[in-house]
């Protein structure tokens, strides 16, 4: 596996990433299938515990490329948190997604998505907007509404505060712009949907609306319930579990090279 730094410009900024590359077979125009990763709320590309690293790992030791990126105005990509908008997110993501299928590397008829926490949000606008993605995998995915219940304990003397983070003022309004129960119907694909059964960050109640309206729309879709998981997935046994779930999902919907 090779690990290889990302610099992507989008509109005059730029998203930092990783490329975690499968080791080719020799052939110099080897194409893999890829796997972009969508991180959560005040995330990065790294996540919390390494789990995106792992999970670039774990995915390109089955043959598949995976690519993470910190979201403008997160981790190390332009901008500032307090400009953070999950429209701009989104904006983001299709920005990288159209930036994917283009690489040398990337065999864009076998691409998948993967979104975690509030990236599962941005995952489900996203799949709902282009065409690109074979797969999907939403972890803990986040809604509108669960989202808005957060926010009268965040404002703070007419600000928005989350910890050591300032929001955008009029963040909980353009979230409320949003309907990813729609958009990730609007092309369906084979999906799997995981939880953790001690999450409650995102409640099952949560991931089950994504489940619900996938069955309502005949969408092929997989529930992984990891009972012992935190919204983290903060112990060895919950995190391989969790890995091991996602990267065979991938494996078996987009191919081993």
């Amino acid at each position: 596996m090779r690990q290889v730094p990302l610099a992507i410009d989008h509109a005059g900024q730029i998203l930092r990433g990783t490329l975690y590359l499968p080791e080719s077979q020799g052939e110099p125009s080897q194409t893999f299938p890829a796997v972009l990763l969508l991180h959560g709320f005040t995330g990065n590309r790294i996540e919390t515990g390494f789990l995106f690293v792992q999970l670039g790992r774990a995915l390109a030791a089955q043959g598949i490329a995976a690519v993470t990126f910190d979201f403008l105005h997160s981790g190390e990509s332009d901008g500032s948190f307090d400009q953070m908008l999950v429209t701009g997110e989104i904006e983001d993501a299709l920005r990288v997604s159209d930036w994917l299928k283009q690489q040398p590397f990337c065999d864009p008829s076998r691409m998948g998505l993967m979104g975690f926490s509030l990236g599962g949000l941005v995952a489900a606008c996203v799949v709902g907007r282009v065409n690109d993605y074979q797969a999907l995998t939403l972890l803990a995915p986040t809604t509108v509404a669960n989202v808005q219940r957060f926010a009268k304990d965040m404002e703070q003397d007419g600000r928005i505060i989350k910890g050591p983070f300032t929001l955008h003022r009029d963040f909980f309004r353009d979230v409320e712009t949003l309907d990813p129960l729609h958009e990730c119907v609007k092309n369906p694909r084979p999906t799997l949907v995981v939880r953790g059964g001690r999450d409650e960050v995102v409640p099952f109640f949560v991931s089950r609306t994504f489940i619900k309206a996938m069955q309502n729309h005949d969408v092929p879709v997989e529930v992984e319930t990891i009972d012992d998981a935190s919204h983290l997935y903060d112990t060895p046994q919950t995190r391989k579990r969790l890995i091991d779930t996602v990267a065979d999902f991938f494996k078996s919907r987009l191919g081993r090279v």
